[in-house]
């Protein structure tokens, strides 16, 4: 299926303007709790995999928990508008297991610093080279062209920084780059990233190009 890359700006910007960054306090998450007070979904089995390193089976948990906490579970993929809904307790517990586990080396928060450097922002859809950039630096492209998942992800700690976790689809035009703009406009939503990274990519987002 063809993108028309166009009329996906437009349906963003509609979007962010019908519904714009609301100031959200997001409901912080310790160690010790692994079942969402929001969805009630439980984290234990992705804590468990993620401890074990067991990056493949722990990626394809996180997939697979974000389908439930949107409701997609039978569609087996998301929307843009999914992803604007994503609990934020949820995607700060996925964050923070991912971190831990892997000593800061994946996790959504470390995809959203490298998405931030390579010119990317949250929200909005800027030149499609940045998010290319963004996927040769993770490792998501190889020799010009977006990886196939799941066989083609590096399920080691020899991964590039920010490699995992992967949440997109198997097939995906342009590496998902409409859904992962979203997916980084709710790690800002939910003040998962970091205060300096939050105040770049909120200045990113009200900039006027």
């Amino acid at each position: 299926m063809r993108i028309n890359f166009s009329l996906c700006q437009i349906t963003l910007a509609i979007a962010l303007f019908l519904n714009p960054l609301p100031a959200i306090v997001a409901q912080t998450t310790t160690s010790g709790e692994m079942v969402s007070p929001t969805t009630g979904i439980n984290y234990t089995r992705l804590k468990n995999f993620l401890t074990q390193q067991n990056w493949r089976q722990a990626n394809d948990e996180t997939r697979n928990l974000m389908l439930k906490a949107t409701g997609r579970e039978l569609q087996g993929w998301f929307t843009m508008e999914d992803l604007q809904k994503l609990a934020c307790w949820d995607l700060q517990k996925m964050d923070q297991l991912w971190k831990e586990a892997s000593g800061g080396r994946f996790s959504f928060s470390t995809q959203f610093r490298i998405f931030i450097e390579t010119g990317n922002r949250p929200g909005r859809l800027v030149a499609i080279e940045n998010f290319q950039t963004f996927g040769d630096r993770i490792g998501w492209r190889k020799d010009g062209d977006w990886i196939i998942f799941k066989e083609n992800l590096n399920y080691t700690l020899n991964a590039p920084v920010g490699h995992l976790p992967a949440p997109r689809d198997e097939y995906q035009i342009a590496g998902g780059r409409l859904e992962y703009t979203t997916l980084a406009q709710r790690l800002v939503t939910c003040n998962i990233v970091s205060l300096d990274q939050r105040q770049t990519a909120i200045t990113a987002i009200n900039s006027v190009e």
